[in-house]
């Protein structure tokens, strides 16, 4: 496990925006995943009519999630970018609105690695759940410590995220969505030529499930 430090807050948040605005069109979730998390809230989570997703760059899971589950779900993102898309707003994702606390449903993010504070980030998140709520959190390999840099600023292994969240949260399931290789020529020239090195793809996509423990 893995914390990077930075300057200052204005650091931070400078490096955050600048990487929001490189990656802006990149998505780093799946419809396969979204779907799973749409099921289990209607299975699990029936009355549930607010969701927020966390540093959502573009906001696809914004808006897959709504279409999936006809509720209302609201974005945070860092960047002004945030204002050029539908339901998603300007936010530092650390800090919680007081119409959120104990009003939400739930919670998604794979962008928690982003955080200058993971303990005070999850605790703000968790802070915001009705008792029924839950908050899923993504996982890959992309998330561990082998994959600090910039924003990228929290890694861990999954066991040690495991033991992270379940330290104060109730770790109620992990489901391994699926595993993916998108190792084609292309992108093998594409990193040759842009980076004068090849990038790793794809790996194990898994989902941490967490509850207040009271």
């Amino acid at each position: 496990m893995k914390l990077l430090k930075f300057n200052s807050y204005e650091d931070y948040k400078r490096i955050q925006i600048e990487t929001n605005k490189r990656k802006l069109q990149k998505i780093s979730t799946t419809a396969k995943e979204l779907r799973f998390v749409a099921n289990f809230i209607q299975k699990n989570i029936p009355e549930a009519s607010f969701g927020l997703c966390h540093g959502v760059r573009n906001g696809y899971e914004v808006k897959q999630l709504r279409a999936l589950l006809g509720v209302n779900v609201l974005g945070t993102e860092i960047s002004e970018t945030a204002n050029q898309f539908e339901h998603v707003m300007q936010w530092d994702f650390h800090d919680v609105k007081q119409e959120w606390t104990g009003n939400v449903d739930f919670i998604y993010s794979n962008a928690w690695d982003h955080s200058y504070d993971p303990d005070a980030m999850l605790r703000s998140w968790m802070s915001c759940l009705r008792p029924n709520g839950r908050c899923f959190l993504q996982w890959t390999r992309r998330h561990t410590d082998r994959a600090l840099r910039g924003a990228d600023c929290f890694g861990l292994s999954f066991d040690e995220m495991i033991q992270w969240a379940s330290k104060d949260y109730k770790v109620e399931k992990v489901k391994k969505i699926q595993e993916f290789k998108s190792f084609n020529a292309l992108t093998l020239l594409q990193d040759i030529f842009k980076k004068g090195r090849l990038s790793i793809r794809g790996g194990k996509v898994f989902i941490v499930i967490l509850k207040n423990k009271n």
